[in-house]
């Protein structure tokens, strides 16, 4: 005897297509998610590098008794720097040993320049070179990718901006950026050679071209004033900051250039500019900072990470009023601002 078997039915095309449709707008959902997961991790992964750098400034004043300097014998300058050496030394290098970067410290030539420029266009300064870097080796170890001053939110190339006459290391060399710098008076350190010695301590920064700095100098108090900024690794004026070495407008970060007309936090497009920089229009790029040649920014959404003084690290929102901001970069000013909520 034969036995009837019961229909087994299929998914119909319509119940496929909906239930693809669920799972595509579950996808759709959990994504944001997922991205957002992903970015809290690499902006805790950039606050710690900071932090670290922040130790490492703290450890080098314990050695040395003062900051290191932002810069030494910057050749881009007007004027002669001190002893009239060119050197165009980046203050990063000198945290290195304290950094686990011993190894790399030791194969630098410090007695010479780390990076020089054949045109009289972008070395600008009085003075002698020291040395080539092409031929003493700082200019092939300019291009070392140093991951303590790689901030991973930034998705832009570390290296291939910073070369030729204005922004490289020196001959066919290329250098790595960084993604913390200084906070610095970029209008001095450009403007004028050895400048900071002389200048007002109402309007200096925690640091300056040829000067240590110490701790005791900052009046305004440690956890209130501003020692590292963030920035990216593509400058639309001016390419990006090298770690190693300073070339054409790599000053450091001023998040008050030129009383605030310039400053501010993750400027894409800058809104005071030179007609001709609008032919053809230029379109804005979240990821290229254009605050002149001194930004502050980075790509995590809102703001930007900075080192305080005290070693600790503030996320700053970028809609910060520019007094307050002012008052954060400047060490000296007697005007104490407590960080925004």
């Amino acid at each position: 005897m034969s036995q009837i078997s019961p229909d087994r039915r299929g998914f119909t095309l319509v119940e496929l297509l909906v239930v693809i449709a669920i799972i595509g707008v579950l996808i759709a959902l959990l994504l944001p998610a997922v991205q957002q997961a992903r970015e809290a991790a690499r902006r805790m992964h950039c606050s710690n590098n900071m932090k670290q750098l922040g130790l490492a400034l703290h450890n080098y004043v314990d050695t040395h008794g003062k900051l290191p300097a932002s810069s030494r014998g910057y050749g881009g300058c007007l004027g002669t720097p001190v002893n009239s050496e060119i050197k165009n030394a980046h203050g990063l290098v000198s945290l290195l040993p304290f950094m686990e970067q011993s190894n790399l410290y030791d194969q630098f030539n410090h007695k010479e320049a780390y990076s020089v420029s054949t045109s009289t266009s972008y070395q600008r300064a009085t003075g002698t070179i020291i040395g080539d870097p092409v031929t003493n080796g700082n200019a092939a170890l300019a291009g070392t990718v140093v991951e303590a001053f790689i901030c991973p939110s930034d998705n832009n190339d570390a290296t291939g901006r910073l070369a030729g006459a204005a922004y490289g290391p020196g001959g066919s060399y290329q250098g790595a950026a960084t993604n913390y710098d200084f906070i610095v008076n970029c209008s001095l350190e450009f403007g004028t050679c050895n400048g900071y010695a002389t200048t007002s301590s109402a309007t200096k920064r925690m640091f300056g071209a040829d000067v240590n700095t110490s701790f005791a100098d900052v009046v305004d108090g440690l956890s209130n004033t501003f020692m590292m900024g963030e920035t990216t690794k593509n400058h639309v004026n001016g390419a990006a900051f090298a770690w190693s070495y300073r070339a054409w407008v790599m000053t450091g970060i001023d998040t008050y250039y030129n009383n605030g007309i310039y400053g501010g936090i993750n400027i894409w497009h800058q809104p005071a500019v030179h007609p001709t920089w609008q032919s053809p229009p230029f379109v804005p790029i979240r990821g290229r900072a254009r605050s002149w040649w001194v930004p502050a920014a980075s790509l995590h959404p809102g703001g930007t990470h900075f080192l305080m003084g005290d070693g600790s690290v503030q996320f700053i929102q970028e809609t910060i009023d520019k007094t307050s901001l002012y008052r954060l970069t400047f060490m000296a000013d007697g005007e104490v601002v407590s960080l925004p909520n």
